[in-house]
């Protein structure tokens, strides 16, 4: 036998979007399962991370220093005042400091940082410590052109408006994409990797590595129960682009046939939270369609501990997501419950479901299509049960999350082994407050002298960023106008809506003119059915209660100053 090879222990740190337990979202179980699985293979590992689970942000959970970024893009959102967004920009980077020069990590394996500032995720890029990015999304993709920090800095830099030395290093490193060319990259797809070079990220020093799922409560198999009634199963979140209204339809079509065709009752269960609107449409929608032969039944969330038996229960899971995603975790389980699948034909889809071998794959947001698809399926179930059960037993194999962890702490060794010499250089010292706010009231002056001659009609994009550098700067009146003028010149292009609702439907609830907010809210949720901020407003504004992270405005000097009825 050969000799017994001992893995050299690291030190990781991992920076994440949540540290579990948070919810039961894929993600966070993933990366809970890996930051374990690391610290079994006797690796030393620290987290930092934008949301807690609970307690103090600075605890030590045995011995593993785990601290809260002070930056998050939200929910909790972070300051709209330019001056508090710089404060908690200065502290998140300070805490990112903190970290690195007190756990000295081999290497930081980076999960998504879709919660932090763009200039931040560039500090660490320049920082010099051994760096693995973990990608799942297209976060990392020209996230800087929405970054809210790097808009008004662009803003400044167009308008000539001076900069300290110390703003200078704290908003302009994340400007352009951050330099990756030292950093190790994984892939959760194919279809991702295919996606950033698509978009001109090509990486030499990349890899495809499909992230792995608990699959002991799928070890012990039990079949589905008798039909009728066939129970066709969604799990997800319940969003517009999850594609839940167009199974409700298909589902129907199908329910809808002749007798003739043999078909016996279907029950729709629909598995996960979301969008509590879209949901009680959806609801409606199925109380109107439902009949002898179909009915629709929202289960809610289910405990990760009891996920297995939701999908024993079902005869058939249908993914129907319109979004590419980077890695759909609800099919994992699917195979490894052995149920045969239908998913939308996008993203880490085809990954998972190996463009077609173990399920149907079809085009999003065609009910008609999914409609045929789902008839083929209950036509051929047999079949699809046997394939189902070879789907399973792939699953069991090639995605258990153990098999994942231990690839993926190889891939660390090696990024870690690879950079060991690099020199590491931290951060200067922060800009001080009164820097902050001489820099804030020069930017909202020269905003509101290039507003009053501003051609709206003519140029909305650098309307678009007019407007947002007078609302964080507290010139409310101006901002206001110039979002208005927006809206109103370009009624018909959605991504100028979505920009200029949002932003009056915030400077309605600053002046208390509720009525007006949910009206500028509804028309932005019109377009971008999806948007978070949009939505988290809305249950702000039907709590008549202003969201904390739009109360640094009315404290700002000019918002102060101004007559509120003239917004």
């Amino acid at each position: 036998m050969p000799p017994c090879v001992r893995r050299r222990t690291i030190r990781i740190l991992v920076l994440t979007n949540f540290y579990p337990p948070h919810h039961i979202g894929g993600y966070e179980l993933r990366c809970q399962g890996v930051v374990d699985g690391l610290r079994q293979l006797g690796h030393d590992v620290y987290v930092l991370t934008g949301r807690f689970r609970r307690g103090n942000a600075d605890e030590d959970y045995s011995g593993h220093i785990q601290r809260q970024v002070h930056l998050t893009w939200g929910p909790p959102y972070p300051p709209e005042d330019l001056p508090g967004m710089l404060i908690r920009e200065s502290q998140g980077r300070q805490a990112l400091d903190d970290t690195l020069a007190m756990a000295r990590p081999d290497i930081v394996d980076v999960w998504g940082m879709s919660f932090a500032s763009q200039p931040l995720v560039a500090a660490l890029a320049r920082s010099g410590v051994p760096l693995h990015f973990s990608l799942e999304d297209e976060w990392l993709l020209n996230a800087f052109e929405h970054d809210p920090l790097c808009i008004v800095t662009q803003a400044a830099l167009d308008m000539g408006v001076e900069m300290t030395p110390a703003i200078r290093r704290l908003c302009c490193l994340g400007l352009s994409r951050p330099p990756l060319l030292d950093a190790a990259l994984t892939f959760a797809s194919t279809a991702l990797r295919d996606g950033y070079q698509h978009a001109g990220l090509r990486h030499e020093n990349s890899s495809v590595r499909i992230a792995g799922i608990d699959t002991r409560p799928f070890q012990s198999l039990r079949s589905a129960k008798p039909m009728p009634p066939i129970v066709i199963l969604s799990v997800g979140q319940i969003t517009a682009s999850r594609g839940q209204a167009d199974l409700i339809e298909a589902v129907r079509r199908v329910a809808a046939d002749p007798p003739e065709q043999g078909n016996p009752p279907i029950v729709l269960r629909i598995v996960g939270e979301g969008d509590p609107e879209y949901t009680a449409e959806l609801t409606r929608q199925s109380e109107r369609l439902a009949s002898e032969k179909y009915r629709v039944e929202f289960i809610g969330a289910v405990p990760h501990e009891r996920i297995a038996d939701v999908y024993f229960d079902a005869h058939l899971l249908v993914h129907t997501s319109r979004l590419p995603e980077g890695l759909p975790r609800v099919l994992m389980e699917a195979m490894a419950a052995g149920v045969p699948i239908i998913a939308t034909n996008t993203g880490g889809q085809r990954d998972i479901l190996e463009n077609g071998r173990w399920g149907t794959l079809v085009d999003p947001g065609d009910s008609e299509t999914l409609a045929n698809a789902i008839r083929t399926a209950l036509a051929e179930l047999p079949g699809r049960r046997a394939l189902a059960a070879k789907a399973r037993k792939h699953a069991l194999e090639h995605f258990d999350i153990s098999s994942y962890v231990d690839g993926h702490a190889g891939d660390l060794s090696k990024a870690a082994a690879a950079d060991s010499t690099r020199s590491r250089a931290f951060s200067a010292e922060p800009p001080t407050t009164g820097e902050i706010e001489a820099f804030s009231n020069s930017l909202g002056a020269g905003a509101e002298d290039r507003a009053a001659t501003l051609d709206v009609a003519a140029d909305p994009e650098l309307a678009w960023r007019m407007g947002v550098v007078l609302k964080r700067t507290g010139r409310l009146a101006a901002a206001d106008r110039v979002f208005s003028n927006l809206h109103d010149s370009h009624f018909e292009n959605s991504t100028h809506v979505r920009r200029s609702t949002l932003h009056c439907a915030e400077l309605a609830m600053l002046r208390g003119d509720w009525s007006r907010a949910a009206d500028r809210l509804a028309t932005c949720l019109k377009v971008a059915p999806d948007h978070a901020r949009c939505l988290f407003d809305r249950r702000v504004v039907e709590a008549r209660k202003l969201p904390e992270h739009l109360t640094g405005l009315s404290r700002l000097p000019t918002s102060r100053t101004m007559n509120r009825d003239s917004l």
